[in-house]
Order: C-alpha cells, then sequence, then structure tokens
C-alpha cells in the first residue's frame, strides 16, 4: 500500500513538474524584433517560400523604369556600358528599407539607379509558411549605348 501511495505522488509530482516545464517554454519573449533576413537565392528547404512582388504588374514595371531612365540626365550623361547588381531589402510590410549597387560604373550612375528604384510603390510583402518576412532580392541591371 505504502509502495502505491509513494507511486501516485510521484506521477503527480512528475505531472506537475512537465506542466511547469511546458509553460515557460510556450511563454518565450516575442518582445525582441524578427530580424532573420531571407534570400532570394537561398533554397526554401522545404518551407513555402514565396518572393516580395511588385505591386505593377511587368509591362508597367518595365515601362515605368524605361520612361524614368530616358528621363534621367544623369544616365544620358554618363553613356558607357554598364554592369550593376541592386540589392534590396524587403521589409515585412513591403517597404524596402535599403539598397546597395555593386558592379561598374560612376558613383553618380549608382546613386541615380537608386533614386529611380525608390520612385517605385511599395511591394506585396514575402512570405514563409504563410508568415510576412524580410527578404534581401537581388535585381541586374545592364545598360548597353550603340
Amino acid at each position: 500500500m505504502k509502495r502505491f501511495i509513494l507511486f501516485c505522488l510521484s506521477l503527480v509530482m512528475l505531472t506537475a513538474i512537465s506542466q511547469n516545464s511546458i509553460a515557460q517554454t510556450n511563454s518565450k519573449d516575442t518582445s525582441s524584433a524578427d530580424t532573420t533576413l531571407y534570400d532570394d537565392r537561398t533554397p526554401s528547404e522545404g518551407h513555402d517560400l514565396r518572393l516580395p512582388q511588385s505591386t505593377l504588374d511587368n509591362q508597367e514595371y518595365s515601362r515605368f523604369i524605361n520612361k524614368e531612365f530616358s528621363a534621367s540626365t544623369v544616365l544620358k550623361k554618363n553613356r558607357n556600358y554598364t554592369k550593376v547588381e541592386v540589392t534590396r531589402i524587403v521589409e515585412k510590410d513591403g517597404s524596402v528599407s535599403s539598397y546597395t549597387v555593386s558592379g561598374t560604373g560612376p558613383e553618380s550612375m549608382k546613386n541615380e539607379l537608386v533614386r529611380i528604384l525608390k520612385l517605385l510603390p511599395s511591394y506585396t510583402p514575402g512570405t514563409r509558411d504563410g508568415k510576412p518576412v524580410r527578404f534581401r532580392m537581388y535585381q541586374p541591371f545592364e545598360f548597353k549605348y550603340n
């Protein structure tokens, strides 16, 4: 009989301890900002990743970029072959927080490219398993003149 009572008390104690540990794992501190940054060049590893999309369709996007490029006095002045890649960080709300331009060409031309890209409307947010996440996106640009 003593063994049975000890067994029951042990069982109750283990249950209480396990409930306490479950409560501690469920109450993680979520106040810190999520700084995870997903990349459009990295495989999804079994997750459902959806890249941020421009609110403009492909034709409107191309038309806008071409119109702004052809109107730019900086790009008209620097008529040399240039190949650059623009890296942008698209936030959870679809806004772009930073632009980085790497490649050939004068700094004024790179700055002008960023200025033009900032005129674009915000993106629809990228998602991972249905939840909005931050994305790093790459876009190549190549300028050829005859």
